[in-house]
């Protein structure tokens, strides 16, 4: 049944049919910050896990052409979980060609259902293609707390669509284990309204393919400066 729904995230993607502007493959350009946050506003049927309100605060920095440095704060589990981790990202091969692949190590905090606080270690490998229409991405992470000694994993597939200058459409699945190692995915279509060349607006529904089967309407910001 986990492989079953694994593989119906991912084929929820690819039938859709490149990247959100979080990380990725893709370097920040030097010197220019992004900065991202939000979350759900609305929340449908019975969504607790693995989809909640969910709030993300999002920073990345353009240290050198290749290297992205960046802080992620997130929660999850209804709120009872939340995790604070500073990255390094570095970009591999040719920064002209369409494809790009990349790693990231990340270190920081994480709080765990129980109250107790744990190291928390990641590593990331990302690739992405771009092209004319939009692009695809692919993004994996494998995180490790020290106090509770379990390893935790999540894969991403992004795909965007740019309709013009003005309106992006993104289309995200996600799948993984969670921080009891229960399996969990679900699906984010949404819509990316651009303000001007330093704000973007993104709205977003997300569908849990697991656990209580719940869903949420979302709010984000994004500011590049």
């Amino acid at each position: 049944m986990r492989r079953f729904a694994f593989l119906i995230a991912i084929f929820c993607l690819w039938v859709a049919g490149g990247k959100t502007s979080l990380a990725g493959a893709w370097p920040r350009e030097e010197g220019t910050f992004f900065a991202a946050a939000g979350g759900n506003v609305v929340l449908f049927g019975d969504a607790a896990r693995p989809v909640y309100y969910d709030p993300t605060l999002y920073l990345e920095y353009g240290l050198t052409p290749r290297i992205t440095l960046g802080i992620d704060g997130y929660t999850a589990d209804k709120g009872t979980a939340g995790s604070l981790l500073g990255f390094a990202q570095l970009s591999f091969g040719s920064l002209d060609r369409p494809s790009r692949t990349a790693v990231s190590v990340a270190a920081g905090l994480t709080r765990i259902p129980t109250g107790a606080t744990d190291q928390t270690f990641r590593l990331g490998l990302h690739w992405g293609r771009g092209a004319d229409w939009g692009w695809v991405s692919t993004d994996y992470a494998m995180t490790f707390g020290s106090t509770i000694g379990k390893f935790q994993e999540k894969l991403t597939l992004t795909s965007g669509y740019r309709f013009n200058d003005t309106w992006t459409g993104l289309l995200s699945a996600e799948a993984g284990l969670g921080l009891e190692l229960d399996f969990y995915a679900k699906i984010s279509p949404s819509v990316v309204y651009h303000l001007n060349d330093r704000v973007s607006l993104r709205a977003s529904y997300t569908q849990a393919l697991t656990g209580d089967g719940g869903g949420a309407a979302g709010l984000q910001a994004w500011f590049n400066f």
